[in-house]
């Protein structure tokens, strides 16, 4: 068991965003609009916040990097959701959607293969894809990514619920 897994404790998704949106307004762009569309009845989650936090604001410092355009928008969301893994498990979704830039399909591939294959030190992408996915992973968690071209991006990180209900939000 390392520190992460000791730093693990039943929490309110919704919350761990909440608790971010401070360092992610300041981190944006000034011209970004963030929107942020939270289930706070979505179920709880056995997860380590600060590392799941520290993922989130890499996702949203990605999308206010792709937003090249004044008044670029960066959609996150929490709400939970049922069967993404071709059960009937409940999960958490967490999603981070920007209009920026977009990427085409190839970058996408190159993207998908960095979240097995960590990229070289030299390689100077320095989109962090690699560690959240690592962290979402270690959470058993998913993560799924779409773009296109000047269709912005979208990330989805499902979380596995928790067995219990959201009586107490952190």
């Amino acid at each position: 068991m390392d520190a992460s897994d000791r730093a693990r404790r039943l929490v309110s998704l919704s919350g761990v965003v909440q608790n971010a949106l401070p360092e992610m307004r300041a981190a944006i762009a000034k011209t970004a609009v963030l929107r942020v569309a939270i289930d706070a009845l979505a179920p709880l989650v056995h997860v380590n916040p600060t590392a799941i936090q520290r993922a989130l604001l890499k996702l949203v410092l990605n999308a206010s990097q792709a937003i090249r355009q004044p008044h670029g928008v960066i959609e996150i969301g929490v709400a939970g959701v049922i069967g993404t893994d071709g059960k009937s498990r409940p999960f958490v979704r967490l999603t981070v959607a920007d209009n920026g830039i977009g990427m085409d399909i190839a970058t996408v591939d190159d993207l998908k293969q960095s979240f097995i294959e960590p990229p070289s030190l030299s390689d100077g992408t320095g989109l962090g894809l690699h560690t959240v996915h690592q962290t979402v992973y270690a959470h058993g968690g998913r993560l799924q990514l779409d773009s296109e071209p000047a269709g912005g991006t979208t990330v989805r990180i499902d979380l596995p619920a928790a067995s219990q209900t959201p009586a107490v939000l952190e």
